[in-house]
Formats: C-alpha cells, structure tokens, sequence
C-alpha cells in the first residue's frame, strides 16, 4: 500500500510540475517621474498580454513610444515583462537638466517555478550624451512596485534585486541573469533611470526585457520524469508475475 500511494505521489507530482505556471500576469501597471514630477499610476488592460502606454513631457524630458507589456504562459513561451521601444529626450529646457527621469513598470501573479539565477535581465539601445540604468526587481508578497499602497511608488531594494545593468553611450545590448532560490508567487518590476542633461542635451533608445523559463521548457522536463515513473511502475508489476 504504501509503494502504490508512493508510486502515485510521485505522478502525481510531476503532473502538477508539468501544469505550473498557468496563472494570469497582470494588469501591468506604469508610472513615471522626474525631480518634484510624478503620473498617476496607469494601469493596463485587463486579460493577457496586459499593455500600457506613454507618450507625452514630464519635467522637460520628451518621451515618445513608451509600451509595458506583461505576458503569460498561456500566450507566449515570453513570460515576464517588456519595456520596450521607447526614446527619452532632453533638450536642455526644464527640469530635466538637472532633474533624472525614472519609468517603472510592474505585473503581478507570476507562478511559473523560479529556481536560482533563472530570471534573465536583457537590454538594450542607443545612448548619446549620458548613462541610463535598468534594474528588475521580484517580490514574494505579489505587490506592485514592491509595497502594498498601490501608488506611484517604488519600495523595490537590493534584497528584491534580479540585477542591474548600465549603458553609458553608443549602441549596446547586455544581459544579466538573477533572482532567488525557489520561488512561484510573485510579481516583477522593472526600472529604468535616465541621467539629466547636465548641459549634453542626451537621447536615449531603449528596450529593456525580464524573461522566466518557458513552461515548455518545464512540462518537458516533467514529461521525462513522468515517464521514469511509469518505465518503473511497470517494471514492479511485471516482477510480481
């Protein structure tokens, strides 16, 4: 009795290997600021992939293009977030001269299992006249932007940390891989910070990706462990003939 309930255990927890990650991401949630300036927190549409979007000056920076995206696994073998396409420009007017400018997106209900540096940071783009910094960040507690307010406000710090990466000028494409040690509730944010002018008037393209293993990845490897457990089963019947 107790090698059939072993036996079927097992299965059984390979099948629900083989199943994680099914939940929703999302709404994806945006805000921006810049010296004194802030948005309201703009949140994106329902179901999946969740999108948001930004166009217009805060504090004299202009951006142009900006698309936050949260996906699950059901849509894409993407899963996570993407920050991705957008320019932020500073002409030396206003408050951006002097004043950084910081874009925050962040998505919750992630479930797909996270073991030891499986988190994959990746960006990229152009920079002209000054540095821009990403950093993406998981949380336990499945909260945007790392606190339990819901508001513009990032709480994220270096024990949430999945990695940062910095582009300091010219075309550039880097990666970095983070995160905990087993983990499957969680939402993600990413952050990106943009230096001020400081009389360079810069220009930034950037897009900027956090990624988590594709479930396919996962059910084939539940798939193998499954038919391990079924070659075994087999093997104790036919012993018993």
């Amino acid at each position: 009795m107790f090698k059939r309930f072993t036996r079927w255990g097992f299965i059984g927890m390979v099948a629900g290997a083989m199943t994680a990650g099914s939940a929703f991401a999302g709404p994806i949630q945006m805000f921006l600021t810049s010296g004194g300036q802030t948005t309201s927190v703009m949140i994106g549409s329902a179901g999946t992939p969740s999108s948001t979007s930004f166009t217009a000056t805060l504090n004299g920076w202009t951006i142009s293009g900006i698309t936050g995206t949260s996906y699950s696994p059901e849509v894409t073998s993407f899963v996570g977030l993407d920050l991705g396409g957008y320019t932020a420009t500073c002409v030396g007017v206003g408050g951006c001269s002097s004043d950084p400018l910081t874009v925050a997106i962040s998505a919750t209900g992630f479930t797909t299992p996270i073991s030891l540096n499986e988190f994959q940071l990746e960006f990229s783009g152009n920079v002209h006249g000054g540095s821009v910094t990403t950093a993406a960040y998981w949380d336990t507690a499945n909260t945007y932007f790392c606190n339990s307010g819901d508001s513009a406000s990032m709480d994220c710090g270096s024990s949430d940390l999945i990695g940062s990466l910095t582009l300091n000028g010219g075309s550039k494409s880097l990666s970095i891989a983070g995160g905990p040690d087993t983990i499957r509730s969680y939402s993600v944010t990413i952050v990106d910070t943009f230096s001020a002018g400081l009389g360079s008037d810069p220009s930034y393209s950037v897009d900027t990706t956090v990624t988590v293993p594709e479930p396919g990845v996962l059910a084939l490897f539940g798939a193998g462990l499954l038919g391990v457990a079924l070659v075994v089963s087999r093997r104790r019947r036919s012993r018993r003939f």
